[in-house]
């Protein structure tokens, strides 16, 4: 009896990890809104009857695919930025936000469903972006990064009042960029994305930006 209980729960954690993981590319390639259950079932190779058993309804499973990517990106950025603690001069700052840089824009690239998910939610509004345990997870990262740059901040390498979510976002931004708009490098700036001395360069000119905002005074944005 215990080995059948054993067994059914196994399966039952392969067939949930299985449906999220087809939801996860499904929602990333059509949206929230044109992402069709019958579509993820057929992908996760099971009847569409589980994943309402599972999930409760394709809303409840967008937004655990969404959570299940943002935990492992956020996850891996914190442990990233790590390194960023030690630094003991402006030199080993600027080699260490390049290094996180090099490392989160590989990590991009290795789940690119991750910007096509955020760009289809806040196309949709950001309406599940607003709800819990996603703010939770990245509140956790945030306060991580905290941490991280408290000591970099008392050695004078960056101001003290710096406000992470700003680093965030534009790290964001610029890695985002880089993996969702390779057509726009290509034929707008005529720039080859996938040659090494233009992923260089592009590292190079987003560290450069970032030292400039740790050397000035860390002001939010005046209301218009």
């Amino acid at each position: 009896m215990v080995r059948q209980h054993t067994g059914r729960k196994r399966d039952a954690v392969r067939t949930k990890a299985a449906i999220l993981e087809a939801a996860i590319a499904e929602f990333a390639l059509r949206g929230p809104a044109g992402t069709r259950v019958d579509e993820v079932a057929a992908r996760a190779g099971v009847n569409k009857s589980l994943i309402y058993q599972y999930f409760g309804s394709k809303q409840e499973l967008y937004a655990e695919a969404l959570n299940a990517v943002l935990a492992t990106i956020t996850e891996k950025s914190a442990e990233f930025s790590r390194s960023l603690s030690g630094a003991q001069s402006e030199q080993d700052l600027r080699q260490m936000v390049r290094d996180y840089l090099e490392k989160h824009l590989a990590l991009m690239e290795s789940v690119p469903e991750w910007p096509r998910l955020l760009s289809w939610e806040n196309l949709e509004g950001g309406r599940t972006l607003a709800r819990l345990p996603l703010q939770q997870t990245y509140r956790a990262f945030l306060d991580r990064i905290r941490l991280v740059i408290t000591p970099v901040a008392k050695r004078g390498l960056m101001p003290e009042s710096l406000d992470v979510r700003y680093i965030a976002q534009a790290e964001m931004a610029l890695t985002h960029f880089f993996v969702i708009q390779k057509g726009t490098f290509q034929h707008l700036f005529q720039m080859d994305p996938t040659e090494p001395q233009t992923r260089s360069a592009w590292l190079d000119y987003c560290t450069s930006l970032f030292m400039g905002a740790f050397r000035a005074p860390s002001q939010a944005p005046r209301q218009a």
